[in-house]
């Protein structure tokens, strides 16, 4: 079904770079708890996770 779509190197580098820094957002927001920690952590957790299932259901 979606076999015919693959990735290059450089597109699942910048996946990964996208999920590490986002996750790292995520974590720390979390932790922090600030102003609109909730907001920040949904958005940031959103986009890891986004990255993460195109990197394994889209390779």
């Amino acid at each position: 079904m979606l076999n015919i779509y693959s990735y290059n190197s450089y597109e699942a580098l910048i996946l990964i770079i996208i999920m590490i820094f986002s996750g790292k957002a995520f974590r720390d927001n979390w932790k922090k708890q600030n102003h609109k920690w909730v907001l920040k952590s949904w958005i940031y957790g959103s986009i890891s996770a986004i990255s993460f299932f195109m990197i394994i259901l889209l390779n």
